[in-house]
Formats: structure tokens, sequence, C-alpha cells
């Protein structure tokens, strides 16, 4: 290839002088520009749940909107509730299906579902669960508390009653028949989220 004969289609130019000066301007420009990120507009936006909903990958969207992985998650996390004290994600492999916020002071859950695949929510075609929905979703990420050797598996996990909300946080919601799984996050105030996951929080429904 002839170089010299490319550079004078490129700038116009085959001087040293002339090409080194272009190279200068070009590299300021980019000083100006580094970290500079591109914004993803309305409509990308939508796109990309979309594409999330429909099973694609993080990595995928990544590329697809020349943006990086971690902007990518930014543009899709969704806002917390108010008064709510914990996250719990759905998941099914990697694939995150729908996000609980749980307000425990109020018994209250807000969700909001990444998939359209109504098997894989927590609450099917629930939209606006209720306390008591979410409650039943917990037992039945759990063992029975009616399983024979129950008080042999609470030990196990270092508990003394049974109480799905701790039961699913040490096995992660996992059960043997699907690859369902929960992702927890405890929200700035820990601490009183603590205090209404214990025994007291579910005893009252227990006989």
């Amino acid at each position: 290839m002839d170089y010299r004969k490319l550079c004078v289609e490129l700038f116009g130019t085959d001087d040293e002088a002339a090409l080194r000066k272009i190279a200068a301007e070009c590299k300021k420009k980019n000083t100006r520009n580094a970290g500079r990120k591109r914004k993803a507009s309305d409509e990308d936006i939508r796109k990309m749940r979309t594409m999330r909903n429909a099973g694609a990958s993080m990595q995928k969207l990544a590329r697809k909107f020349r943006i990086s992985r971690q902007t990518v998650e930014r543009y899709l996390n969704t806002s917390i509730e108010d008064g709510c004290t914990m996250r719990l994600t759905y998941m099914f492999r990697r694939q995150p299906c729908t996000v609980i916020d749980v307000n425990f002071l109020d018994r209250k859950v807000a969700i909001q579902n990444k998939t359209d695949d109504i098997l894989h929510r927590a609450f099917g075609v629930i939209e606006d669960p209720t306390w008591n929905d979410f409650e039943n979703f917990l037992r039945d990420r759990c063992f029975p508390q009616t399983r024979g050797n129950c008080k042999e598996l609470l030990q196990e996990m270092g508990l003394t009653d049974y109480d799905p909300l701790q039961i699913a946080e040490k096995t992660k919601g996992r059960l043997a028949d699907d690859e369902m799984w929960l992702r927890f996050r405890y929200l700035p105030k820990r601490e009183e989220a603590v205090g209404y996951a214990g025994h007291r929080f579910y005893g009252s429904r227990e006989n």
C-alpha cells in the first residue's frame, strides 16, 4: 500500500509537519471529550427494556447501544418505593424477572416485572400483589413447615423458628424442581427490616 498517497487522500497532505499538526489537534479534541458518556435517548431506553424483558443479556445490550454494562444497568435500574427497606429480585438463572420492594412497617410490596413470561414472574398475572400474596410467595420458595425433618433443617441453617423470609435468605429461595432463585438487597434502614423479618413478624399467622 502507498501510505503517502493514502495520507494525501485522507488529510490532503503528505507533509510530515502538517500531519503531526493534524494528529496533535485530534488528540486535543479527544482529551476534551475524555470521560464523556454517551447518553441514551428515551427511545433507546424503551428498546433496552423490551430486549431485556425478552431475555437479552446486559453484555448484548451494552454492545448494541455502544455503552458500558454499568450504564445499561443504571438506565434499567428501578427506583425504590418510599418506606421500603428490602429489595428482592426474583431471578431465572441470571435474568431478573421481578423486582420486589418490601415495606415491612406498612406491610406493603411494590413490584416491577422484567419479563413478559408469566411463568417466570413472582406473582404471575398479579400486577399489584397484597401482603398476603407476598407471604404466600415466600412460603412457596421454602420447604414446607410440615416436612418431617423440618427442625433438623432449621438447625442446619442456624434458625430456631420457621420463618419463610429468613429461610429464603439462607437458601436464596432455590427449589430442587426449578431454576428460579432470589437475590436479596437490604436498603439503608437495614436494622428496621431485620426487626420485622424475625419470627415475631410471621408468628401471628402460624398455628
